[in-house]
């Protein structure tokens, strides 16, 4: 094993919006559910956020338009957005897991990875099955939950197990594995550097392994060199301890519709100073920047951006949110706009780093 690695393990809920509403709708329960953006009254607009099993087994997923969910099954069930449950609930798994008394980096909302260095396999094991039964008995949801050496592989097994399962990634069977995942579930390869990659006739994450580091470094700048570690089973990434709070944002309506974002400019640049003023008062630092538009229509469409490293810069956030708002108005006019800032952790007293 790769000395550096730490031991994780990875919680990930299952269907976690869905989820949320089944268990506050009992009778909704084993039916196809979609939790989307768009109010129930007018739910053939908007896009589907979760998808429960049921109805996915129809086809639905997320960021599909609701109108095409509809018709890909009339009697869909539908319920709109309740982020400050969703968020209330996360809230109540993450202090559940930090009371294990180990780090625990809080990912997203129903995402969470927890160092778990000096466990056994064994005793990482029960650890799992622990925190299981205790979600289940105190939330009435399900996860699955990937241990492995390293963050980024702990995340590919519990993709792989899900929904509901446990599954744990031995050091020695590290590559067999890797071997076994699509490369599309290397965490970094998204849609562009995943159709960037095919032409260059990687397609697996064996070949990608196999590549000349220099040639995807070429390609990808650090990227490419982390792309590279990953494959061949090294992830050096530490679980970063941080708050319960997942993510700070404010959002308005504005007076008239907008159409560019240099008529949303001053009220972007008045939620960042909201934003930022809360996230000051906490002494956070984030790495991870969103942008929220809702169109004339109702519907609903957001951006995120990921920086390299944590700030608490006003700047940036201004920097990140203009090209993603100018983006999400070439859609429509919107009536509405927000800005918000996640991936959050203490400063302990550092200063801005930008």
């Amino acid at each position: 094993m790769y000395e550096n690695m730490p031991f994780v393990l990875y919680v990930d809920m299952d269907y976690f919006y869905a989820a949320c509403e089944e268990a506050r709708h009992k009778e909704l329960k084993g039916k196809p559910l979609v939790v989307g953006t768009a109010p129930e009254s007018e739910k053939l607009r908007g896009v589907v956020q979760t998808a429960n099993y049921e109805a996915r087994k129809y086809g639905i997923h997320s960021g599909m338009p609701n109108i095409k969910a509809f018709d890909l099954y009339k009697e869909l069930n539908y319920l709109h957005s309740d982020e400050e449950h969703y968020e209330e609930v996360s809230r109540g798994i993450m202090k559940l897991l930090k009371e294990s008394g180990r780090p625990v980096e809080v990912i997203s909302v129903d995402e969470a990875a927890m160092d778990i260095t000096g466990l056994s396999e064994n005793e990482a094991l029960e650890l799992a099955k622990r925190i299981k039964s205790d979600i289940l008995k105190g939330f009435g949801l399900t996860c699955t939950i990937g241990i492995g050496n390293g963050k980024a592989f702990a995340k590919m097994a519990s993709d792989k197990a899900k929904p509901d399962g446990l599954m744990l990634v031995r050091a020695q069977d590290l590559k067999n594995f890797l071997k076994s995942c699509s490369l599309e579930k290397l965490p970094g390869v998204g849609a562009k550097t995943f159709e960037r990659l095919k032409e260059m006739h990687i397609e697996t994450i064996e070949q990608l392994a196999a590549k000349d580091p220099m040639v995807l470094i070429d390609a990808f700048g650090s990227a490419g060199k982390e792309l590279y570690m990953l494959a061949n089973g090294i992830d050096e990434s530490k679980v970063v301890e941080n708050s319960e709070i997942l993510s700070i944002g404010r959002e308005t309506t504005l007076k008239s519709p907008v159409s560019t974002v240099e008529e949303a400019m001053p009220a972007l640049r008045d939620l960042t100073k909201q934003v930022m003023k809360e996230v000051e008062k906490n002494g956070f630092l984030f790495k991870n920047i969103g942008a929220k538009v809702r169109y004339t229509d109702f519907s609903i469409s957001v951006k995120s951006y990921s920086l390299h490293n944590y700030t608490n810069s006003e700047d940036e956030v201004i920097k990140r949110i203009v090209p993603m708002i100018a983006s999400l108005l070439k859609n429509g006019p919107a009536r509405k706009v927000g800005v918000r800032v996640s991936h959050l952790i203490k400063t302990k007293g550092q200063k801005k780093l930008f």
